[in-house]
């Protein structure tokens, strides 16, 4: 586990008896449970991964879900412990075969990666402070940024609203939307995250207020685990929906897309199932014509298997990415972080075998003797 100032990362390596390694990361990189998520999957791979083919990832899987009592119906410990070990065996037969993830996904559906930037509101308080901030974003070619409006209080401090938004946060809230659509443009996609603060009667009304700068979606407009809630907030504001970061099977993203209720669905690579779990949800998607944007806010492993999927579904629709954490020095947690070979805005299409990362042992080395 590396830990940063606010955020901490738990990775695991799987090897083989050939000397191969593949890694994954649990996507729990911030809140509780992490560590809870590192204990179940040593248990995990104790119980259902040492000894057995890593190529059979898809029943190796099945049993991690359906051989164990509780993964039947796994939350966010026991998926994000599932999802970093499916990751590390992907990784481990795209090396063993020299191909990218992607290509054993089904090979690529397009040649660069569409991205938007997150992180780049730290700190900030008044509207004109997002303004310069989001030109900064488009000036490094980002033609897409997202960001909490009211995440922050008017100093920059944290300050998250709790169900109910009142009126001077709300205005500070439309303000900053509203500096930034000024500051960057017709042309650029604003996307804009509740994160599930607050009930329907408030992020309706708050939707409707910014409705006509044409945000790209508003994402977890409502409890996390409410789909009626999501869809009544799409159709009173006339804004497209995103949310699914904190489900974790198939059968949640379901019951959202029978309601009609995502337009964006947004499962975490670290939560849901890494490359098995999520492929699957992926597809059920496309059966019901909602696009994909996998939720990344982890580290560069998480960044690594999210970039891999995406390149290989056909409804990716855009990558969240955070091109730098100037609270720690994650991105050095391995030898060639995605973060770091953005082009304008976008990722060129991956070469390297598995998920085109390999961890950096030196950085891991510190990270124990911190731990010591």
């Amino acid at each position: 586990m590396a830990e940063g100032a606010s955020h901490a990362l738990t990775i695991v390596e799987v090897q083989t008896d050939e000397g191969l390694t593949g890694a994954g990361e649990i996507g729990l990189a911030y809140g509780s449970g992490g560590r809870a998520a590192a204990e179940l999957l040593l248990e995990l791979a104790r119980t259902r991964i040492i000894g057995k083919d890593p190529f059979r990832t898809e029943a190796l899987f099945d049993a991690m879900r359906r051989d164990t009592f509780w993964g039947h119906v796994p939350g966010p410990i026991f998926g994000g412990a599932i999802s970093a070990l499916d990751q590390a065996l992907w990784d481990i037969k795209g090396k063993a075969l020299g191909q990218p993830v992607h290509v054993l996904l089904g090979g690529a559906c397009r040649d660069r990666l569409r991205l938007y930037c997150n992180g780049w509101y730290r700190g900030l308080g008044a509207p004109a402070a997002y303004a310069e901030a989001a030109q900064g974003v488009k000036a490094r070619g980002f033609g897409a940024l997202k960001f909490d409006p009211m995440k922050l209080d008017a100093t920059g401090r944290s300050d998250r609203v709790n169900r109910h938004i009142g009126r001077a946060a709300e205005d500070l809230a439309v303000a900053r939307v509203m500096a930034v659509r000024e500051a960057v443009g017709a042309g650029i996609d604003i996307c804009v995250e509740l994160h599930g603060n607050m009930w329907p009667m408030d992020s309706i009304r708050f939707g409707r207020r910014i409705a006509h700068l044409s945000p790209f979606f508003m994402e977890e407009v409502a409890d996390a685990e409410d789909a009626g809630a999501a869809r009544e907030v799409g159709l009173q504001t006339g804004i497209a929906i995103a949310g699914g970061e904190r489900l974790t099977t198939l059968g949640d993203f379901r019951r959202f897309f029978e309601a009609r209720a995502l337009s964006v669905a947004q499962p975490d690579m670290g939560l849901a199932g890494g490359f098995t779990g999520v492929r699957a949800i992926a597809a059920l998607a496309a059966a019901h014509e909602v696009y994909i944007q996998p939720h990344n806010c982890g580290g560069p492993i998480s960044t690594a298997a999210c970039v891999q999927l995406s390149f290989a579904i056909p409804n990716f629709l855009i990558q969240e990415i955070f091109p730098v954490w100037p609270e720690d020095d994650r991105l050095d947690l391995v030898d060639a972080p995605y973060e770091r070979q953005i082009e304008d805005g976008h990722l060129p299409l991956p070469t390297r075998p598995g998920l085109g990362v390999v961890l950096n042992r030196d950085y891991l080395a510190r990270c124990k003797r911190m731990d010591a």
